[in-house]
């Protein structure tokens, strides 16, 4: 959703921007080869580094000894160019570079290597990395000129599409090494590259390989109480650690009783947590509660902590007075309404057509009410301040992340536990903003800088991902209900179930395994989900038409 806010007339429609992120990539030099002709051979590969997968199709630039080639990326990333050394180069030792210049796809890239000796053998590098319990095994395997050989490789981790803070491990071609998760900076995609320096006989040699280091989560649960009352507050408490016994930071963490979901929360820096929900939501009773980890990075595996037990105390009926209060209240609304419908140019609307009505709840930005006086200044606010919070529950959202883009300036914000934000001293301009949080639908708005105080206390309203997927399944699921009023009074279990129970065409029982996974798993589910719940619901419809349903 796109807003702006200007000075004068309405300004027309703006267009949710559209933001292009280019992937990262690296040149790889695998060997500079003299033949017996005299001419030289340079191969390299153009990679992705969050992959390191081979990019074919691309242009590279080749200069040998100050003169440029152009080769193009086969596709798994390599390519090779034949060249003849100028005259008058040295005879042995040629200074190599490689270019890729860069499309919308990819950001350039570059090397360069000095004094390169194309006499010696080639020697190719290839990784080999298994997970274990702690951390990773990995193995390089050299082989020079097509013979295996044991070489000296320096091993250097870092994280995936990034260079610091990084870790290199000696080792030798052909031998395991075993490297533990918390050395290498705990879980997440990870990087690592081999690199052979060379020696007099053989040339240098590299390579590279992407892996996710994963981890599992262990989370407790401790309640203030074990007994509270009905119009109450049921306090929950705890911590997330991974198998390595540290924190895990902006951890979505659930308080559920058997498959509801009563409330949800983020975790600290420190990986804590703290929850309170109504004691009205489980009812009157002892009630059995977990605290669930909804990972929502791949490299983190959801748990449930042990059972913790509570007892909801029984209502308290209302006070005598208030119930007089209330039975006078509705007499006297009763009177108007009598005496309302007796006066002949005051008539009644006439009543709702029948069927359910749908309201899909929406995500975006509301602005904040500035003041008269406020109106008449001219705009002069620099800044951007307010709260993010889940559209359908109205609870704030802590470490959403808000991205400010103006041509190249760039700013970044981390909502704070309250679901509260601020970004100061913004330049004069039309602001593009992405707000974004771990099981959320993203917003994108546009902002107009300065302004007269409206972007001071607004709201952002995000769209659970669960919520969003359920409203698509509404439009295969609802033919199968007995009635179409039954949509806004089962609820989404009762919805499934039925829709399960009723022997489905075959798109629309995948839809709906697919929707009670997305739903009702533990497992936040990304917004990534959404394309192929719209296919799997279109599928469901164009089945449903075929039949003649």
């Amino acid at each position: 959703m796109a807003a702006a806010w200007t000075a004068g007339p309405a300004p027309p429609a703006v267009a949710a921007p559209v933001v292009s992120i280019r992937a990262r990539t690296d040149v790889q030099l695998r060997a500079v080869r003299r033949r017996d002709d005299g001419l030289v051979t340079v191969t390299g590969a153009v990679i992705d580094r969050a992959t390191s997968q081979g990019v074919g199709g691309l242009e590279v630039g080749v200069v040998v000894a100050g003169r440029r080639h152009a080769a193009v990326t086969a596709q798994d990333g390599s390519f090779v160019v034949v060249v003849a050394p100028p005259e008058g180069a040295d005879g042995r030792l040629l200074d190599v570079e490689l270019a890729f210049d860069g499309d919308e796809r990819f950001d350039p890239a570059t090397l360069a290597e000095r004094q390169v000796d194309p006499t010696r053998a080639p020697v190719d590098l290839t990784l080999e990395l298994t997970t274990t319990e702690t951390g990773v095994s990995i193995t390089a395997d050299a082989r020079a000129a097509g013979v295996a050989a044991e070489l000296p490789v320096t091993l250097r981790f870092t994280p995936a599409g990034a260079d610091a803070p990084h870790l290199e491990v000696p080792a030798r071609s052909g031998r395991a090494v075993a490297v533990r998760r918390s050395d290498l900076f705990g879980p997440g995609p990870r990087r690592v590259r081999a690199r052979f320096d060379g020696d007099p006989a053989r040339g240098p040699a590299s390579a590279e390989l992407t892996f996710d280091l994963t981890s599992g989560t262990v989370i407790d649960l401790a309640l203030a109480a074990d007994e509270v009352a009905y119009e109450g507050a049921i306090r929950a408490r705890g911590q997330v650690v991974d198998d390595d016994g540290l924190p895990v930071a902006r951890a979505t963490v659930a308080l559920v009783a058997g498959d509801r979901r009563l409330g949800a929360t983020t975790t600290g820096s420190d990986g804590r947590w703290r929850l309170d929900v109504s004691a009205d939501l489980l009812g009157t009773g002892r009630h059995s509660l977990q605290a669930a980890v909804e990972a929502s990075a791949r490299w983190h595996r959801s748990s449930r902590s042990g059972v913790a037990f509570v007892t909801v105390g029984e209502r308290r009926p209302a006070p005598v007075g208030i119930t007089l209060a209330a039975t006078a209240a509705t007499a006297l609304l009763a009177l108007g309404f009598i005496l309302g419908r007796r006066r002949p140019w005051r008539r009644a609307a006439p009543p709702p057509p029948p069927g359910p009505t749908e309201v899909e709840v929406t995500g975006g930005l509301e602005p904040a009410r500035p003041s008269l006086v406020s109106t008449l200044r001219r705009a002069s606010d620099h800044g951007f301040a307010g709260t993010v919070r889940d559209a359908v529950r109205g609870r704030p959202l802590p470490a959403a992340e808000l991205l400010l883009t103006l041509d190249a300036e760039v700013r970044h914000a981390i909502a704070d536990a309250a679901g509260r934000f601020a970004v100061e001293a913004l330049p004069a301009g039309e602001w593009r903003v992405r707000v974004a949080s771990p099981g959320h639908v993203t917003e994108h708005l546009t902002l107009t800088i300065p302004h007269r105080g409206e972007l001071r206390g607004a709201r952002v309203d995000l769209v659970p991902v669960r919520e969003r997927i359920f409203t698509l399944y509404r439009r295969a699921a609802l033919p199968a209900l007995p009635s179409p009023e039954l949509w806004g009074i089962w609820s989404p279990r009762q919805i499934v179930e039925h829709v399960r129970g009723g022997a489905p065409p075959v798109r629309l029982a995948e839809l709906t395994a697919f929707v009670e996974e997305a739903y009702f798993s533990a497992r936040v589910p990304d917004e990534a989900l959404l394309p192929a719940a719209e296919a799997k619901v279109a599928a469901a419809l164009a089945e449903r038409a075929g039949a003649g349903l």
